[in-house]
């Protein structure tokens, strides 16, 4: 793969905002690896966005190095509680990845 396939614009001072110490505050410096995984994961993807499928609970945790409900309660809380991802219930996504994303292919 090209360089070009891992970029993406990272704020510095994430770790900042209000919505991720939120999450922080629950989950700690392991959640905040587990956000940038799925950050990254959905930077992977065509449309910046993974599909809640039967077993998409296994893969991420596969991933992240966790249990399957772990990440499941995980990326629930980030959209219920926390509003870092959202969902239509067919998918769930980043809307600052999105943002981040159209702004770099405009500028593309």
């Amino acid at each position: 793969m090209s360089k070009e396939a891992y970029y993406f614009s990272h704020d510095s001072n994430a770790r900042h905002d209000p919505k991720i110490l939120s999450m922080r505050s629950v989950y700690g410096s392991e959640g905040y690896g587990w956000y940038w995984i799925i950050i990254e994961m959905l930077r992977e993807q065509e449309n910046h966005k993974i599909e809640i499928t039967k077993y998409v609970w296994n893969a991420l945790a596969m991933q992240t190095q966790c249990d399957a409900d772990a990440m499941h309660s995980f990326v629930e809380d980030c959209i219920k509680e926390f509003k870092l991802l959202h969902s239509d219930g067919e998918f769930f996504w980043s809307e600052s990845l999105l943002r981040r994303m159209e702004f770099k292919s405009e500028k593309s």
